[in-house]
């Protein structure tokens, strides 16, 4: 996993005094990032053009003009008539090189983006909101310097945003880049470093960004061994059956040495793979409840808490979200992995104490409520969203492989079942967590099918083949 930060200041600032580099330097090698991807991307004697803010971020994108001018034709704009010193230092230094400053914007081939940097925090005015708007429509490779202007730290619109192809951040990676909302604007992220090594530039973190490589796949090294060393899953089967036996489904596929549906109804039928049952039994260790499971009267509610509570682990999802009964589990039993959406976890921030939240509010604040959370209830949180949060006691653990594909109903209670069969396979709830949103990703990111026709079917069958890859 690599290490996220609400901005890298500190870093900068502890590289310069530490280490005895100058900003001078560090400028020079995020220019020289900058130019270094302009040669791997864009053919020699194209048209560039930076567009430039008022700041250091500018300085960066001044700087690598500056560096590729006489292999490239290229231009500058300037966003305002204000710059700070190190700007005007660098825009000197280009237009001696033979950066041609422009006062119009024309064709391009690529287009680097120094407008602003990541402490952007105020709303943009119209001016500059038409001025990304106008570059957006532009159709040319275009580059983001540091975090692509108009997302602030906490990665979101400050009234219009910048759309890359790559996002180069300097130094090391900043946590807006990985909000729900910057997905549609950072393109590739790559980090340059600044001169230094990535373990020398980093501080310390609480947030991290989880890598293919963090999945850890329920292999069977033994050879003597049997069924109910892997688990007795069960899962709990509602209103809606069929999102039960797309956990059920997955839990198998994920390695579960055997999968019971547990169901009042008499008329279910289910995979024959799966276990049909009436209720849950001693043996039935791990469980999973809340998809499709409908809303439970008081005497059910009573009578599942007592079962549940007595369980080595569980999943609760969906329709588990809204229930009172759901809180109290959470006090009362550690080994609890609860996977929310947005909107359920509305509820559950209200039923938790925290207060009302909109969705809205969740989106914009992702990382910091769900950290609010994993203080106060000490079970794992899966926030699930185009980049799925992992909250445990404190620390964030961000899943960024989700894909629109995956944005249909019954995913989420695949989701379900992986987790609880990591659990039921001798994987701790973070562990847990971190291998089953990396296999749920993953699942289906080598598919031949389009993205839209993409189904839990797929999911199901995609675990077959991962590897860390």
């Amino acid at each position: 996993m690599k290490k996220l930060f609400l901005n890298t200041s500190k870093l900068d600032e502890t590289a310069c005094l530490k280490f005895g580099l100058s900003n001078e330097i560090l400028m020079e090698n995020a220019a020289n990032a900058l130019a270094k991807h302009v040669h791997k991307r864009v053919k020699k004697g194209a048209k560039i053009l930076g567009v430039c803010g008022s700041g250091n971020n500018a300085a960066d994108v001044a700087a690598a003009l500056r560096m590729l001018s006489g292999e490239y034709e290229c231009e500058l704009f300037l966003a305002f008539d204000k710059q700070n010193e190190t700007l005007k230092t660098q825009l000197d230094r280009a237009f001696k090189l033979g950066v041609k400053p422009v006062k119009k914007i024309g064709k391009y081939k690529c287009i680097i983006d120094g407008i602003f940097g990541s402490g952007l925090n105020r709303n943009l005015d119209k001016k500059t909101i038409n001025l990304i708007n106008s570059l957006n429509e532009i159709k040319a490779y275009k580059i983001a310097c540091d975090i692509p202007s108009g997302l602030n730290e906490l990665g979101n619109s400050c009234g219009a945003v910048f759309k890359s192809d790559i996002t180069i951040t300097m130094g090391a990676a900043k946590i807006g880049l990985y909000s729900d909302f910057a997905k549609d604007f950072t393109g590739k992220i790559k980090v340059a470093d600044l001169g230094l090594a990535a373990s020398k530039f980093e501080g310390a973190t609480d947030t991290f960004r989880l890598l293919k490589s963090d999945m850890n796949l329920p292999f069977r090294i033994k050879a003597n061994t049997n069924k109910s060393e892997f688990g007795h899953v069960f899962i709990v089967s509602g209103e809606l059956s069929g999102a039960a036996q797309i956990a059920g489904k997955s839990a198998l596929a994920m390695g579960a040495g055997l999968v019971s549906i547990v169901s009042e109804s008499k008329n279910l039928i289910t995979d024959p793979l799966l276990m049909n049952v009436s209720s849950i039994t001693e043996k039935m260790a791990y469980g999973a409840l809340g998809m499709g499971l409908g809303k439970l009267d008081e005497t059910k509610k009573i009578e599942l808490f007592n079962t549940l509570k007595n369980k080595k682990a569980l999943v609760l999802d969906a329709d588990m979200c809204y229930e009172e009964l759901t809180i109290e589990l959470l006090k009362s039993k550690k080994e609890i992995v609860i996977t929310p959406h947005p909107k359920e976890f509305c509820s559950l921030l209200e039923l938790g104490g925290f207060g009302k939240f909109s969705v809205q509010e969740v989106q914009e604040n992702r990382f910091e409520i769900a950290r609010m959370w994993s203080k106060k209830f000490p079970n794992v949180l899966v926030l699930k969203g185009a980049n799925t949060i992992i909250a445990f006691e404190g620390k964030i653990y961000l899943m960024p492989y989700g894909s629109a594909a995956l944005a249909k109903a019954g995913s989420g209670d695949a989701l379900s079942g992986i987790i609880i069969s990591l659990l039921a396979q001798g994987y701790t709830t973070l562990d847990a967590a971190i291998s089953g949103t990396l296999a749920h990703a993953l699942s289906v990111r080598k598919s031949k099918r389009n993205n839209y026709s993409i189904t839990p079917k797929d999911i199901i069958k995609g675990l077959k083949w991962l590897r860390k890859k």
